[in-house]
């Protein structure tokens, strides 16, 4: 049992969360950097970085609740 618990977490859990955050939020900084045109240069990072801290914080909400 333990077994498939564990294939069901690795494919329906965490490995999940992640890596669609982080593509979602580099969605979010290119949809950024056609609004901030010329201040991109200096702001972008900061938006991507944003972006995924507040992935990681999410995926570490999710994870600490359900215990």
């Amino acid at each position: 049992m333990t077994v498939l618990r564990t294939l069901k977490k690795l494919l329906f859990g965490e490995t999940w969360i992640l890596p669609a955050g982080v593509l979602a939020a580099f969605a979010v900084s290119l949809l950024a950097r056609h609004a901030l045109d010329e201040h991109w240069a200096r702001i972008g990072g900061f938006v991507l970085l944003a972006g995924v801290m507040v992935v990681l914080v999410a995926a570490v909400a999710r994870t600490a609740r359900r215990r």
